[in-house]
């Protein structure tokens, strides 16, 4: 496959990001709230495209390129320069508001120990990697006697273009297919070259061997609340190898050469069906949950089909 696929007809989609950090001090052993404050946080540029390369890494296989910090949480720099790690108290609240995703990172230091902070950082996982994100400068101080709760929002706006629409999925949905009939390599998609990225074919499997969102939309260009959830904080492996993402800076293409109308994806997993013909080819599986996007092109009009991902701050 060609190396740079930026300006070839994909399905445009955005997602900005943005946060702010919230810090709650209270008196041990008390319900009352002494300090309530909240400050909007700075997004690296580079760790959104660390976040993408590790998102490479379990989609495609590849050799992860970034940073990687001894650990999660929330780091703490006080007033003396001296810093700390506060671990996540449980993996990211999710949740959803119109076109936006909203995870909620949380810490607690219940220790006694007394300081001022005047900093702080942002270190999620992806692909067993810790990744710096953001930062912020709130300045607090807490005291031996006081309980500190730190939760991290990230909001990520998605808006999309053209004939691709953003579905709110609050649970991981399925996609793909069913069938009981594996066969032996793609011959399918054998004209256009594809089908050395596909591992099998399917034979007589009609519509209604699609399951989940892929049964549920059909001729429908859609793009899941998972794929961006799954980038920003996941306990994945490195995935199996393929050609079907790019990521130049902080864009990202999911993509295959054009062989049938229908192109659908999920974690480390990549699916081309044709409802005309009852045949479809699949990387890894038929059949995968979450699905992360759909997109149908009736007819071949451009060598590659798929759908890019724009990231901003």
């Amino acid at each position: 496959m060609e190396c740079n696929k930026l300006g070839k007809r994909f399905l445009k989609v955005r997602a900005k990001v943005t946060g702010f950090l919230i810090a709650k001090i209270k008196k041990r052993n008390t319900p009352e709230q002494v300090i309530v404050t909240k400050k909007r946080n700075t997004i690296s540029t580079t760790g959104l495209q660390y976040l993408l390369n590790a998102f490479q890494t379990y989609m495609s296989g590849v050799n992860y390129l970034g940073v990687n910090a001894p650990s999660t949480g929330i780091v703490v720099t006080t007033s003396s320069g001296t810093q700390s790690t506060l671990s996540f108290l449980t993996p990211p609240a999710i949740s959803l508001e119109n076109n936006s995703i909203i995870l909620s990172f949380t810490v607690r230091d219940d220790t006694t120990s007394s300081y001022t902070a005047i900093s702080e950082e942002l270190i999620t996982t992806s692909v067993g990697y810790n990744i710096p994100i953001a930062t912020a400068s709130l300045s607090l101080t807490k005291n031996s006697d006081e309980v500190l709760t730190m939760t991290w929002i990230i909001t990520i706006s998605v808006s999309t273009s053209g004939n691709i629409t953003y579905f709110p999925t609050p649970t991981p949905q399925s996609g793909g297919s069913n069938c009981a009939q594996p066969g032996g390599g793609c011959s399918y998609c054998a004209e256009s070259g594809a089908n050395s990225e596909y591992t099998n074919d399917n034979y007589g499997c009609g519509l209604g061997t699609l399951v989940g969102l892929s049964a549920q939309y059909l001729q429908t260009n859609l793009v899941t609340t998972q794929l961006f959830t799954d980038m920003f904080y996941n306990n994945y492996g490195k995935g199996s190898s393929n050609s079907f993402t790019q990521v130049t800076g902080t864009t990202l293409i999911i993509y295959a050469l054009y062989c049938m109308p229908y192109f659908a994806v999920g974690k480390n997993t990549f699916f081309s069906y044709n409802p005309n013909t009852d045949k479809l080819c699949y990387k890894t599986s038929q059949q995968f949950t979450p699905i992360y996007l759909q997109v149908y092109f009736p007819s071949e009009t451009e060598p590659y089909i798929g759908v890019q991902i724009e990231f901003t701050t």
